[in-house]
């Protein structure tokens, strides 16, 4: 049974965190700082453009329970901003305009 574009995403989403997790499955800050750099290039620059460090604050504003772990659920609000990111540009906002960044 194929899969549809949705379970694809969600599978795809669940892949690039295990690229990045240790033997206990969470990310570290360098894990993490990666991710971003490698996947979210973009988005990255956008934010540089507008004097925004997103990478100066976000291992500390994602990891919730202060346990200097990136956890799924942790993995997934990072996600989630940058998707409304995307998704307020889909409706004229500027890149790294809003949202937690």
């Amino acid at each position: 049974m194929s899969h549809t574009q949705a379970e694809e995403s969600v599978m795809g989403m669940i892949t690039l965190f295990h690229k990045y997790t240790k033997p206990d499955d969470t990310i570290d800050k360098p894990g993490l700082l990666k991710m971003l750099k490698e996947n979210f290039p973009n988005f990255l620059k956008a934010c540089d453009k507008k004097g925004k460090d997103y990478l100066s604050h976000i291992f500390e504003d994602k990891d919730k329970n202060k346990d200097q772990k990136i956890e799924f659920s942790e993995f997934l609000s990072l996600l989630g901003d940058i998707a409304t990111d995307y998704h307020n540009q889909s409706h004229g906002a500027e890149p790294c305009s809003g949202g937690n960044q």
